[in-house]
Parts: structure tokens; C-alpha cells; sequence
């Protein structure tokens, strides 16, 4: 049996959907009846709407204290039957961008407060399964101008009755409802202020580089600043393996293969994982996220490491994964802007070794061949083979893959072989760059010290700043790249011997790097038919005949 009185006490209960009859509530509970003229729920179906916009303690104290009062106050109103709509820890504020499309079949976007069970409410009431809302107070129902309009449509055309505990909510009256809609502008106001004041605030916390956020960040333990050694390892390989080729979809596939999983305990998407990767707080340097619209409303966001006043970059309170130069290089190999796409779990996984890379020699203008495999006699067969001709090949043109791979793999081995033997240069930095980025640190320092010279006389012209300003930026700017540049090859070549090393055990997407660093592409060539002296005609030689001259590597 019911117990509404229990559940209302008891935090770990959910109250979200219960649904309980007037009668036994009001019996439960202890309440009286108001006199009839004062019942202005009598005979409805209610919906009680609770919400609270931060729950850190996450224990539901504050929509419960709006249940309590609540309750009892479209009880004591006459309401045969309630619904509970909880939506805990959600804002009626912030706004989240949704896809939208037009008659024409125009993709845009819009930013729309998102409340799931405030949706699912309104659908009751137009419906008719619920004749009357009830909420603590006029901003508990809404706080942006769409929301409130989308209920004054349902108490005005539909005769729902809405009503606050607190009497500042009434719908159902002219004046009801224009005095909503200036309280809720004002609440607007309210929450527009705050953010102000938080986005100030963080400001600040950003120029002191100090960590923020409600959930650590992966490679640092719980405190924000110290190095979770487990993770900060995985990140380290990662990018090695980046620098060397191996996509970040690669890495990917190996994460969740080996079950590595984010802070929260999900298994990695592509966005936070791009985004956690593109962080400059991988090398140490506090960065803010920077949303950028286009023309179209389409939005990407990037990473922007924050500097001071003086245009210097803000070391954070925290220790760094990764050098500034090899953050420098993943930055130049992967790109330092997301893509405006929704998200996705993973790219596919790489499941031949030369997918992509071998094209036909008997087709004019060489298509990619494709991995295919066939059960032969119960033995699995795989195969290059052309595309048909419905899809642009001739489909004629097949080679065995095994026997493809094998020899590919061997005459890379010796190309990098020789390669080795040659001396092949190395890159190395220049000592003095490091030293030259030091003093241009102090430069900028000193730059706007005598900008902002106390005594006017003395102060260092406007034009003069920015001028010297922007120069020394460049230049620190050519050489991070060319220190990036450095790196990149430096780790390409480490990782491309440890590859090598351990071809047996290391991924698929680890050998195609290694095999992209020499090979730009593989061409089959055709097998031609041949004279058979024995059957004295023009035959085609059988599979078995393995040709490696037919095999054309083109060398980058």
C-alpha cells in the first residue's frame, strides 16, 4: 500500500512518476479540506512539478522541501488525484543547441532550454490526463520567455489551471498573466547576472591557472594537480603513436579493447576524446574553451590557451603529461578544432592491413581495392580484389592478401633497412630556441610594464607597443612550430622502431603507420594470360602462381 507520507521522508525514494488518489493522500497526511469556494483544484488530476536547477549533495533535499508544500497545498485545494514530475539538478536557464529541419530540407540550428519531464508534462495536459499543474513558485516552473509561453497557451486555450504554492504564479487571469511574464524576465535577468558573475569569476581563476571543474581530468587524480601515473602513461602512448601516423580512431579501438575508460567510468566518445587530446593542459598551459558560429549557426569549438595582460602564456597549477613541443606536434597532426558534427561512439575499425592503399594496375585510372574474404572448401579465403564495374572497377583483378602483406611488409623492412644504413638525417633543436622563447617572455613583460608606466612621460607609445608587441608573437609562434616540427619527427622515428620491433603484438592501426611512412600506394598489376604448351592454348595462370614483379610499390 501506498505510503506517501514515508516516501516524502525518505531521500533515497524516487518520487518522479508516482502517481497517488487524493483521498488516501489526504488521510495520510493529515489534512483538511479548504471550504469549497476556496477548492480550486476539486475534482482535477494534478501535476506537481518539482525541480531545482544544482544538487551538488545529489540527495534531492531541495525538490523534496517543494513536495511537502506542494502537496499539501493542492490537497488541501480539492485535487482527486497527483502526479510527481521531478527534474533534479536541472536548469530552467542554460540553453543546449538542437538541430532542426525546415520544409525544405535546410538543416539549423536552435538553442532551447531542455527539460525531458516539463515536455513530457505539457504532453499530459494537452491530452487531458492532467487538468491542473502546481509548483513552488513561479521560477521553479520557468525562467526563459518559450517555456512560459508554451504553458499561458495550455491555461489559456486548453483551461489547465496553473498555480505556485507562494502565490506568485496565476495563468488563468489576464492580469495573471502578464504579471508572469515580466516575474519571469526578471528571473531571467537573475540567472543572466549570475552567469555574468560566474563567467567573471572564472576569468579570474583562469588568469591564476588554477583547475576548475566538477570531475577531474583524465590523467590527474581526484585533486586536479597531481599526475594519475596509469593514465598519464596511456596518454603519453597515445600521442607517440599519433606523432608516428596511427589515427586517433585507432587509438580509440585500442582503448576500448582494453577497456580504458574516462573519469566517470564510460567508454570514450570521439568529441571528449579529441577534445581531451587537444587540451593544452596536456603540456601545462591553462586554456578555456572558445565556441565560434558561422554564418550558418553551425558552432565548433576550440581550445585557447588564456594569456595575461601582458600576452604571456598562464602556466597552470598542475603537472604536465606532455612537453610543449610534442602538444605542439599533435596539435599540427590532428588539428586544433573540433568539427561541428553530433558525436559518435568510434570510427571503424581497420581489419586489412593495406585497405586503401593498394590500387588496380589493370583499371586506367588505379582504384582503391578492396579487403574481401570468401569460405572456400571451409577455409576461409581473403583477397585484393577490384571493385565491379557498377562501381567504377573491372572487377577482375584479384591478388591474395596474405601473400600481398608478406611481401609489402618485407620490402618496407628492407627500405627502412636501408634507410638506416644511409644515415638517414635526423632532426635535431636548436638549443638556443628554447632560451630565445625565455627571452621573449621577459620582452613581452617588460613591453607592457613600460605601457603601463605610472608616470605618463615615460610610457611607451600605443603604436609602439602593439607593433613590438606583434613581432615578438610571431616570432615566438615560428619557433613553437619549428620546435613541433622537430618533435614530431623525432617520435615518428622512436615509434616507428618500436613498431618494427614488436610487429607481432601491436595493432592493426600501428602497422598501417609504420607501412604509410614509406608507401604511398601499392599497384596490382594484371595477370596475363599465357601459352599453355601441355593444353596448347592461351590460359590464365592459377592463383597459386604468386608473380611478385606484378607487385608495384610507389615509394613516397
Amino acid at each position: 500500500m501506498l505510503d506517501l507520507a514515508a516516501l516524502l521522508l525518505k531521500p533515497a525514494e524516487d518520487l518522479d512518476g508516482l502517481t497517488a488518489p487524493g483521498d488516501l493522500a489526504r488521510e495520510q497526511l493529515g489534512l483538511d479540506l479548504l471550504p469549497s469556494h476556496a477548492q480550486s483544484f476539486a475534482g482535477m488530476h494534478v501535476a506537481i512539478y518539482l525541480r531545482i536547477s544544482d544538487d551538488r549533495d545529489d540527495d534531492e533535499s531541495g525538490v523534496r522541501r517543494q513536495a511537502k508544500d506542494t502537496v499539501g497545498y493542492v490537497l488541501a485545494r480539492g485535487a482527486t488525484q497527483i502526479t510527481f514530475y521531478v527534474e533534479n539538478d536541472t536548469s530552467a536557464f542554460k540553453k543546449k543547441r538542437i538541430t532542426l529541419i525546415d520544409p525544405e530540407g535546410f538543416r539549423y540550428y536552435v538553442w532551447r532550454v531542455i527539460r525531458p519531464r516539463w515536455q513530457k508534462m505539457l504532453s499530459a495536459l494537452r491530452t487531458g490526463a492532467h487538468q491542473g499543474v502546481c509548483v513552488y513558485n513561479i521560477d521553479r516552473l520557468a525562467r526563459d520567455s518559450r517555456d512560459l509561453e508554451d504553458a499561458i497557451e495550455l491555461a489559456e486555450y486548453y483551461r489547465r489551471r496553473f498555480e505556485g504554492t507562494s502565490g506568485s504564479l496565476e495563468l488563468n487571469t489576464d492580469d495573471g498573466r502578464a504579471m508572469a511574464r515580466v516575474m519571469v524576465a526578471m528571473a531571467n535577468k537573475a540567472s543572466a547576472d549570475t552567469s555574468r558573475r560566474n563567467k567573471r569569476k572564472h576569468q579570474e581563476l583562469a588568469e591564476a591557472g588554477i583547475p576548475v571543474g566538477a570531475h577531474r581530468p583524465f590523467g590527474w587524480q581526484a585533486d586536479k594537480r597531481t599526475k594519475d601515473s596509469v593514465e598519464a602513461a596511456e596518454i603519453v602512448q597515445a600521442v607517440d603513436k599519433i606523432l608516428a601516423g596511427v589515427t586517433p580512431t585507432g587509438i580509440m579501438h585500442d582503448w576500448h579493447d582494453r577497456g580504458i575508460l574516462t573519469p566517470r567510468g564510460n567508454t570514450w566518445k570521439w568529441s571528449p576524446f579529441l577534445s581531451m587530446l587537444r587540451n593544452p593542459r596536456l603540456c601545462g598551459l591553462r586554456a578555456r574553451m572558445v565556441r565560434t558560429p558561422d554564418a550558418t549557426g553551425r558552432v565548433s569549438d576550440r581550445w585557447e590557451i588564456v594569456k595575461k595582460p601582458d600576452g604571456t602564456e598562464v602556466v597552470g597549477q598542475w603537472e604536465p603529461i606532455l612537453s610543449r613541443e610534442k602538444w605542439d606536434a599533435l596539435i599540427a597532426r590532428i588539428g586544433e578544432r573540433a568539427k561541428p558534427a553530433l558525436d559518435y561512439e568510434v570510427g571503424g575499425n581497420r581489419k586489412y592491413l593495406l585497405s586503401g592503399l593498394v590500387r588496380c594496375g589493370k583499371c586506367q585510372h588505379h582504384p582503391r581495392m578492396t579487403g574481401v574474404s570468401s569460405l572456400i572448401r571451409g577455409s576461409r579465403y581473403f583477397r585484393y580484389q577490384c571493385d565491379g564495374k557498377l562501381d567504377g572497377g573491372c572487377g577482375s583483378n584479384t591478388r591474395n592478401m596474405q601473400k600481398v602483406d608478406d611481401l609489402i611488409r618485407e620490402l618496407v623492412f628492407e627500405h627502412d633497412d636501408k634507410l638506416a644504413d644511409a644515415g638517414e638525417p635526423v632532426a635535431e633543436a636548436d638549443a638556443g630556441d628554447q632560451e630565445r622563447l625565455a627571452d621573449i617572455d621577459e620582452l613581452l613583460q617588460e613591453l607592457w610594464n613600460q605601457w603601463k608606466h605610472a608616470d605618463r612621460s615615460q610610457r611607451l607609445p600605443s603604436k609602439d607597443y602593439f607593433a613590438m608587441r606583434a613581432e615578438l608573437i610571431r616570432e615566438r609562434d615560428e619557433l613553437l612550430a619549428a620546435q613541433s616540427m622537430v618533435e614530431r619527427q623525432t617520435v615518428s622515428a622512436d615509434q616507428a622502431k618500436e613498431v618494427r620491433k614488436r610487429w607481432k603484438t601491436v595493432t592493426m592501426h600501428e602497422k598501417r603507420a609504420f607501412i604509410e611512412r614509406y608507401v604511398e600506394a601499392v599497384i596490382i598489376l594484371p595477370i596475363e594470360p599465357v601459352w599453355n604448351e601441355e593444353k596448347g592454348r592461351v590460359v590464365r595462370p592459377t592463383g597459386r602462381d604468386f608473380n611478385e614483379d606484378l607487385i608495384d610499390v610507389v615509394w613516397r
